[in-house]
């Protein structure tokens, strides 16, 4: 007997599937078309979710198969799970009004993501803490160095022996020049920080701020360049203050300048001219005299005879006041001008004009930050 073999294909179509089947094929198919993003990848799967949906209903109610229904309920949930998982990745990371201000000032301008900006203000790793007008920051040869602070709103005001040396505004660090120039956190504060109203501010112990940049290049880097942009204000703000009446002005641009910060250990009083005991020697008397008056003179060409001279060493001693006694900015002034000191006052003003001649003079800026 010769059996008959049933040839393969269709001979005859059954017509088309319920409605349901189409659009759960149609869900499916958008969903492919979805981009390689985030964004994309949650469109992905949603539409999938809503496709499997969809097959798992036409299996179950129309066709009737369980075979179908149980394939197409396991993709259902596979996707649903994969959809409240990309949901909670992306979902919007807010902080509070304070946090928010900073982030948008500082942060958001070099495009730190919102989530790598939570770890860096979390709880695990910083504070945040309120002082009140009067209330110290740190004191001078008492507080440690181990830590960093960032005024949130408020002002601080950053004194050397009763010396104002500048102030501190809102959405600057507090304590960046002392925070880099330190490599223990053991060393003292050189000058005192307070609070000049109710100021709100975030810390960040040292251990802990070094600790999550290892773990993040990316921030680690950001905040060098937030905290050398912060110390360089402040240097500058420092430099308007090293300044005579007639406006003459000790740049710290000048390469005869910027190598004797580099052996300061406080930065802000390097600038400012208060000398550091342990590593400063308080010059002699002509050399202080003769760099303070090169100064103060600056062009002038007035008679010494006449009633409109204006007797230099007067201004030595409003300068000297201003710093509160010390010499140092007399050191400084000095070895930026290169004045011999056996070089004296001249009635004509001669001596003077090369010494601002000499002052003008700027170059790159060469002090480590």
């Amino acid at each position: 007997m010769v059996s008959r073999e049933r040839p393969v294909g269709c001979r005859s179509w059954q017509p088309a599937n319920h409605v349901l089947y189409q659009l759960a094929c149609t869900a499916i198919a958008m969903g492919l078309l979805a981009i390689d993003t985030p964004y994309g990848a949650l469109l992905l799967h949603s539409l999938f979710f809503l496709g499997y949906l969809l097959m798992s209903i036409w299996s179950w109610v129309i066709l009737c198969a369980p075979d179908f229904f149980s394939w197409n309920f396991a993709f259902l949930l596979l996707n649903g799970v994969q959809t409240m998982s990309l949901i909670y990745s992306i979902r919007p990371v807010r902080f509070c009004q304070e946090l928010e201000d900073v982030y948008v000032h500082l942060f958001q301008p070099l495009r730190v993501p919102r989530s790598l900006y939570k770890r860096l203000v979390g709880a695990e790793y910083c504070t945040l803490m309120t002082l009140n007008e009067g209330e110290f920051y740190a004191t001078q040869s008492i507080t440690k160095t181990d830590k960093l602070g960032l005024l949130i709103s408020g002002s601080m005001n950053a004194y050397s022996n009763r010396t104002l040396l500048h102030t501190i505004k809102a959405k600057q660090f507090i304590d960046s020049p002392e925070f880099e120039s330190s490599n223990s956190g053991e060393e003292k504060f050189q000058v005192s920080i307070v609070a000049g109203g109710v100021c709100r501010y975030i810390f960040w112990p040292r251990q802990s701020l070094e600790y999550l940049l290892v773990q993040e290049p990316y921030l680690a880097n950001v905040l060098n360049i937030v905290l050398g942009r912060d110390i360089t204000n402040k240097l500058y703000a420092l430099n308007e203050r090293v300044s005579a009446q007639e406006g003459s002005r000790l740049d710290i641009r000048l390469p005869s300048v910027s190598p004797g910060l580099r052996t300061r250990r406080d930065i802000r009083k390097a600038v400012v001219g208060v000398p550091n005991p342990s590593t400063d020697e308080v010059p002699d008397e002509a050399a202080t005299t003769a760099a303070m008056v090169g100064t103060v003179i600056g062009d002038a060409t007035v008679d010494e005879d006449s009633d409109d001279y204006d007797d230099p060493f007067n201004h030595l001693s409003e300068k000297v006041e201003l710093l509160n006694g010390h010499a140092g900015s007399c050191t400084v002034l000095h070895a930026a001008m290169m004045i011999p000191p056996s070089i004296s006052p001249q009635p004509n003003g001669s001596s003077s004009s090369r010494s601002s001649s000499s002052l003008s003079r700027h170059s790159g800026l060469h002090f480590d930050i």
